[in-house]
């Protein structure tokens, strides 16, 4: 009996431990090895509807990114660990990727009690991040659930441990219509060359 071709993928979402790479969550599945037959963008779920506060003061909602594509991660500025370096990768992908007008880059902060819209701006204006580029806040319990259950990446508060915030490393595709197409890793550069293939991949779908 030949086995079924549609092997369930395993779920493991990177998470940070007070941004320690350590720990992994089951919520979310991983992509398949690059060049693999699995290889495709296949829709994973839909993200939630959000109301959140961008650095500008401006609120943002899901259907502000309604005919975008776009890259999401979440972070809070006064991360220790990795959380610089998937800023700096998103930084990067601006750069790849500033041809490309209908591509938007979503940063959402874990601590949004620390992170106001001024805190966001300063962050922002270090990495040089353009219009394009979104970093919001607002309520935190909006926030986790958000993260938890919207874009199915664990996020959790240990308020007695030394670095209290353990959040994903993990960079999410989201097409123009809202649904979940790709997870990549944040911290590194294996994935780089694969999420700007894929985000134009996505730019040629119709919504």
């Amino acid at each position: 009996m030949k086995p079924s071709p549609a092997l369930p993928l395993i779920a493991a979402a990177l998470l940070v431990s007070g941004c320690d790479r350590s720990a992994e969550s089951p919520l979310v599945p991983m992509q398949p090895p690059p060049g693999s037959a699995l290889e495709e963008l296949r829709p994973l779920w839909s993200v939630p509807d959000f109301n959140l506060i961008e650095r500008t003061g401006k609120p943002v909602t899901l259907s502000d990114l309604k005919g975008k594509v776009w890259i999401a991660d979440f972070f809070y500025t006064t991360c220790p660990g990795p959380c610089p370096m998937m800023t700096s990768r998103l930084s990067e992908l601006q750069k790849l990727l500033a041809g490309e007008s209908d591509v938007r880059l979503v940063s959402i902060s874990t601590d949004p009690v620390k992170d106001t819209p001024e805190i966001l701006q300063q962050y922002a204006q270090r990495f040089e991040a353009s219009d394009r580029w979104l970093f919001l806040t607002g309520d935190k319990a909006h926030i986790y659930q958000l993260a938890n259950d919207g874009f199915k990446l664990s996020l959790m508060e240990t308020p007695e441990a030394a670095e209290p915030i353990t959040h994903s490393t993990k960079l999410v595709l989201i097409d123009r219509n809202g649904t979940v197409r790709g997870l990549y890793e944040g911290v590194g550069e294996e994935d780089t060359s694969r999420i700007v293939r894929d985000v134009r991949r996505l730019l040629k779908e119709q919504s």
